[in-house]
């Protein structure tokens, strides 16, 4: 029953609202000083959103049309809705207080339009880079939040599994790559993706996806997958940690420019090699804080994945010794999974064939 008013609602909302609704992170609004609240990090850029309640349907999403509840999570961060004013004012009232803002959106009707409106006055209250999160429908929208002072637009692909996109997120991988490649041409340097490692996919696919994003000149920022109550995954669980670090590691290795990779995989679609040697890979972890949360410059999002108190799969913030620790747990577990390093070196697991790179 909660959940077929809570569509009943949604449906009434998308008929009849005009304006789109503005909200902000509860750790936003902390550090502006709208709302109190103890924080083991802060978060370095603001984070809003823009939009009512979504006419998309993502099967792992707290704001999609099918999702029961009351719509104010995305992942586990709570957004409290906030006036436009009351957001100008606390944001010319903290100066230095983030390094970048970032807009979050729904699919619904008035974002644009109000983000076209809205840019120009946020910038105008803090000096720093926007970012905005938006399924753009094609280069003029692009070209219209560009105009508004947008530094960087995100679209995101979230699934990485051509099998499970249908289902998860509507529509085909295949169109979503196509158009995030597309943008990338032609506004090289100034788009951005979301990659969710744990719907689903095979670390193949997500490996192969990164790549092929990172090739196009697409930063990629990477999620894990965390249930959200009230979603059709809802009792489903996030991502091994060892799966995930791959994947950052994979990203670290792009963007320290290691090519060609040569990956490999074992009969179970498994990641297991990435054609550098472990004194390699350990060098470029030590040297780039790969674990570190992977966005926009400037971006941190704390606690997004996970609660205090557990092992984050990003980092927020990370001292050196630190990183080393966890640089060292990572190459212990794919030792212990049979990794394969530089030139068939493998680790002391279970043998990891070296399968189809």
């Amino acid at each position: 029953m909660l959940c077929l008013l809570s569509l009943v609602a949604s449906l009434l909302e998308h008929q009849l609202a005009d304006m789109s609704a503005l909200r902000a992170s509860i750790g936003t609004l902390a550090v502006l000083g709208l709302r109190d609240l103890l924080m083991a990090e802060r978060p370095t850029t603001a984070y809003l959103m823009v939009g009512g309640r979504c006419a998309s349907d993502c099967s792992y999403c707290g704001q999609g049309r099918s999702a029961c509840g009351d719509g104010r999570h995305l992942s586990r961060i709570v957004w409290p809705d906030v006036s436009q004013d009351e957001l100008i004012e606390a944001l010319s009232a903290h100066p230095g207080s983030f390094s970048r803002v970032c807009f979050q959106t729904t699919t619904s009707r008035g974002v644009v339009r109000d983000l076209v409106s809205l840019v120009p006055r946020v910038r105008a209250a803090l000096d720093v880079p926007v970012s905005v999160s938006y399924r753009v429908r094609g280069l003029e929208e692009a070209r219209r939040l560009f105009a508004a002072g947008v530094e960087r637009i995100g679209v995101a692909v979230d699934v990485c599994s051509a099998r499970l996109y249908p289902q998860l997120r509507g529509g085909t991988l295949e169109e979503a790559v196509a158009q995030v490649k597309e943008l990338a041409r032609h506004f090289p340097g100034r788009i951005s993706t979301h990659i969710i490692i744990g719907l689903g996919e095979s670390e193949k696919e997500a490996a192969e996806l990164i790549m092929e994003l990172h090739e196009a000149g697409i930063l990629v920022s990477l999620f894990a997958f965390t249930p959200v109550r009230g979603t059709g995954m809802e009792a489903s669980s996030p991502p091994e940690m060892l799966s995930y670090r791959k994947m950052q590691a994979l990203v670290g290795l792009l963007d320290a420019g290691e090519r060609p990779l040569e990956l490999t995989y074992d009969a179970e679609n498994r990641l297991c090699g990435f054609g550098v040697t472990a004194d390699t890979l350990r060098r470029i972890l030590d040297e780039q804080p790969v674990f570190l949360t992977h966005g926009c410059p400037g971006c941190n999002r704390p606690f997004y994945n996970e609660r205090p108190g557990m092992e984050p799969f990003n980092f927020p913030t990370m001292h050196p010794v630190g990183n080393r620790r966890v640089v060292a747990e990572f190459v212990a577990g794919l030792e212990a999974q049979g990794f394969v390093f530089g030139h068939g070196q493998k680790g002391s697991g279970s043998p990891c064939p070296s399968g189809e790179p």
